[in-house]
């Protein structure tokens, strides 16, 4: 049951990236060779997933995989024809979108403890933490504010202009997937990579914030974030909203607090109640923004709203 839910799942996550691939601003005829690709083997993981032996309480959900697997054979183009490629891809997606919207309901109505959990990328996992790590130290090593912009602004440079150059191309795109492949999401190949977000939020805190409030805010992306999505796929039962769950949540925030507690008794001359209200202020803030963010990439808003609201604390309480 687990298996044939997870394996849809993913199956209906890659669809729907798919489908917005298809509204990149500059089509090229590499984007339809490469949904052709894609398509055949997701035909090819529906069909395994609907032959396999299931229990009577998934039968709806491979009913409605078997009717997604069926929309999408019958609604392949046929062939990409100059100049008409993309109208036949979009045709695809207005036909195929029902049959996946209908498995994905299907999946919704599963209950909390038969749905499964994302996949856990514990190599992602580990980038996140150090890149945490990294960006924490970079904070208090860097001699001035104008290298604590500046590196990170490098970085967001390259970042923002290799995210201009694959949308131009797709071969591009291909090897900067091969590349970051082991720590991307599947959605991350027609989307702004999520790394992309943190150079840019870094770059912003560093302008506009105390050192203290940076350091917590990528403290707390760094190790919050993870840490409530391992705890949340093994443990969460609760269900809050857009998929996080209650402990994952409360995992955020313990680990959040324990590392800017860490952090601030051993980098800043602040009492322990003084640091604790900095604590808890970053891990309330960034476990709830990780909550509710849903526009923004959690990467970005997460340290920008850490570094902003931990700055407005220590300004209250007269900390420097």
């Amino acid at each position: 049951m687990q298996t044939l839910a997870r394996e849809g799942q993913l199956i209906a996550d890659e669809l729907r990236d798919l489908f917005e691939s298809f509204d990149a601003a500059a089509w090229r005829d590499e984007v339809g060779a490469a949904a052709r690709q894609r398509v055949a083997s997701l035909s090819s993981r529906l069909r395994e997933a609907v032959t396999a032996q299931v229990e009577p309480p998934v039968a709806a959900l491979r009913q409605a995989l078997q009717d997604l697997q069926a929309t999408l054979e019958r609604a392949t183009p046929e062939a990409d024809h100059d100049g008409a490629a993309q109208a036949a891809w979009l045709r695809f997606r207005d036909q195929v979108q029902p049959a996946h919207d209908a498995f994905a309901a299907a999946l919704k109505r599963m209950s909390a403890a038969e749905r499964p959990p994302r996949p856990t990328n514990h190599a992602r996992m580990v980038f996140h933490v150090g890149f945490g790590l990294t960006a924490a130290t970079m904070t208090y090593l860097l001699p001035s504010r104008a290298w604590l912009v500046g590196v990170p602004l490098v970085f967001a440079i390259f970042a923002w202009t290799s995210e201009l150059t694959r949308t131009r191309s797709e071969r591009v795109n291909a090897a900067l997937m091969r590349l970051f492949g082991r720590v991307a999401h599947a959605h991350e190949w027609h989307r702004v990579n999520s790394a992309t977000w943190f150079t840019t939020g870094l770059v912003l805190i560093a302008l506009l914030f105390p050192k203290a409030a940076c350091a917590l805010a990528v403290l707390t992306l760094g190790f919050g974030d993870p840490c409530a999505a391992l705890v949340g796929r093994r443990l969460g039962r609760t269900r809050l909203r857009t998929g996080r769950s209650l402990e994952g949540t409360l995992a955020f925030f313990v680990v959040s607090f324990v590392a800017a507690m860490v952090t601030l008794r051993l980098m800043h001359p602040y009492g322990w109640l003084d640091a604790a209200s900095l604590a808890v202020t970053a891990a309330a803030v960034g476990s709830l923004t990780e909550l509710y963010s849903e526009r923004l990439d959690d990467n970005f808003s997460i340290p920008v709203a850490v570094a902003g609201t931990v700055s407005l604390v220590m300004w209250a309480l007269g900390l420097s």
